[in-house]
């Protein structure tokens, strides 16, 4: 190896040795700050409760030609995770948005049981 190769390879090693450096610093600095910044209850609950949500949705879709008390269940469980979703909206959403967003469940809650009423055994 020449000296101008020799001299290349130590300035790419010490490059790199610099960079997982500033990789290592990087990537413990945002753990500190994840820790000191833990995203609060509500923040936690909204975000779980919007895929509780989705997912109830897509599992009624899923059930469109499944037999009428497998969808009678689902609309049950979903009439439940709606009110679970609501309670949380009312405790952590505020201002005009938390308005629409329950309006929005009453309306689920509303199609979910009006097809309970019309399809399911009570």
């Amino acid at each position: 190896m020449n000296f101008t190769a020799r001299k290349r390879a130590q300035q790419n090693g010490r490059r790199r040795r610099a960079l997982e450096l500033a990789a290592l610093a990087a990537a413990w600095l945002l753990c500190s700050l994840a820790a000191e910044a833990a995203p609060s209850t509500c923040a936690r609950e909204l975000g779980k409760t919007d895929i509780t949500l989705i997912k109830s949705a897509l599992h009624l879709r899923g059930l469109e030609h499944a037999p009428g008390d497998q969808q009678c269940a689902a609309y049950r469980q979903h009439v439940v995770t709606v009110g679970k979703v609501r309670e949380v909206f009312e405790r952590c959403l505020s201002g005009a948005g938390r308005d629409v967003d329950l309006q929005q469940l009453a309306g689920a809650l509303d199609n979910a049981n009006g097809v309970i009423a019309r399809v399911c055994d009570q």
